[in-house]
């Protein structure tokens, strides 16, 4: 069977660079909050390897514990410590050993080339993917779910539990008798290009001054809705100048926000990563920026069939400069996360963005009002 994978904080101070000026692959030790809580009784069991809920009530539990208990995705594999003696590994976790050799001659395909080619499920929400165990199996009372990458899309399957051993064995979902298929499609999506008010603003290189608004002040008119990544990459600063090699390759930041649906959960988030390209294997997240911030509000509506829909207006922090990160290649934040026993997803109404990273002395800052 191919390899299937499914998608208010303050950090540290940046550490010194090496005396020799080549920076180093790894974040210094210490950096990882050796204090995280760990979650209350009453969570999943281990069965068949991946992570067993008795009840939805159980599931979403968990999921908010999560959200609300570690503020990095880094973090979360002290809470997957708990299950790994019993066999589970989680699909956060394959992400996170594919991208572990770090060495210039590398050639094993990175994790976002993998992505690329469509031989990885894409999880752009941390916290789902720290439930799935790394072939993409959950189960949820007499259900287990299925998230595997197709060729043409990813997709989900519900099989009922008690063919878990036949799926462990290796047989396919759809040879299996009342399974279900979700095609679940994945777009990586580049920012439109939109006229003033509502276009990307880069401060110091545009004529226009954006107004002093509220990140929570949306424009007139709903976003069009899309189901995947929208961002794209920048390569230089505000200044037009390219940011600095490391260790002699180039480097951009990833920026995007994701909105994305799993049968039974749903999710809205934004991103900020600093790739090198490697020699062989395409880009890695293995160098870090000076400094993160990243303020952003979204307001949309939870579908869920028969019932109407809920409405909510979600903001990460106070307001730009609060939620800013220092020595980090990877932020993250999920705005709004929903479950549901039958089927749900998230309707954006507006999704409004704004970013600034100082890579090395490059500033690149971003506003988006949609």
């Amino acid at each position: 069977m191919m390899l299937v994978v499914l998608g208010t904080a303050i950090g540290l101070m940046y550490a010194c660079k090496k005396s020799d000026g080549r920076e180093p692959d790894q974040k210094p030790a210490g950096s990882l909050n050796s204090a995280i809580p760990l979650l209350e009784a009453g969570g999943p069991e281990v069965s068949n390897g991946w992570l067993r809920f008795p009840t939805l009530k159980s599931f979403e539990y968990t999921m908010s514990q999560l959200h609300g208990k570690f503020q990095k995705p880094e973090q979360l594999g002290k809470w997957e410590i708990l299950y790994n003696r019993n066999g589970f590994s989680s699909l956060r976790k394959l992400y996170e050993q594919i991208d572990s050799d770090t060495s210039e001659n590398r050639k094993a395909p990175t994790v976002d080339s993998l992505f690329k080619t469509r031989k990885l499920f894409i999880c752009p929400d941390s916290w789902f993917a720290t439930v799935l165990n790394k072939d993409g199996y959950i189960q949820i009372a007499d259900t287990v779910y299925s998230f595997r990458t197709g060729q043409k899309s990813q997709e989900g399957y519900a099989v009922p539990a008690k063919y878990a051993q036949e799926l462990q064995r290796g047989v396919e979902p759809l040879k299996l008798p009342g399974v279900k298929l979700h095609r679940i499609l994945f777009d990586m999506l580049e920012f439109p290009q939109w006229q003033w008010p509502d276009e990307w603003h880069v401060p110091g290189r545009d004529p226009i001054v954006i107004p002093d608004l509220p990140i929570c002040q949306y424009p007139s008119g709903n976003i069009p809705n899309w189901w995947g990544q929208s961002g794209g990459d920048i390569y230089e600063g505000n200044d037009g100048t390219n940011f600095p090699e490391h260790n002699g390759r180039t480097v951009k930041l990833n920026y995007h926000r994701w909105r994305v649906g799993y049968i039974f959960y749903a999710s809205a988030g934004i991103r900020l990563k600093m790739l090198k390209h490697t020699r062989f294997a395409g880009w890695q997240s293995v160098t870090y920026a000076d400094e993160m911030v990243m303020d952003a509000c979204c307001k949309g509506n939870v579908f869920i069939p028969g019932l109407p829909l809920i409405p909510f207006n979600e903001q990460v922090s106070p307001g730009w400069p609060n939620f800013a990160r220092y020595a980090e290649n990877n932020f993250e934040k999920t705005m709004k996360w929903t479950a549901s026993g039958i089927f749900n997803e998230i309707i954006l109404q507006h999704f409004n963005f704004h970013f600034r990273v100082n890579y090395r002395g490059r500033i690149a800052e971003r506003y988006i009002r949609q």
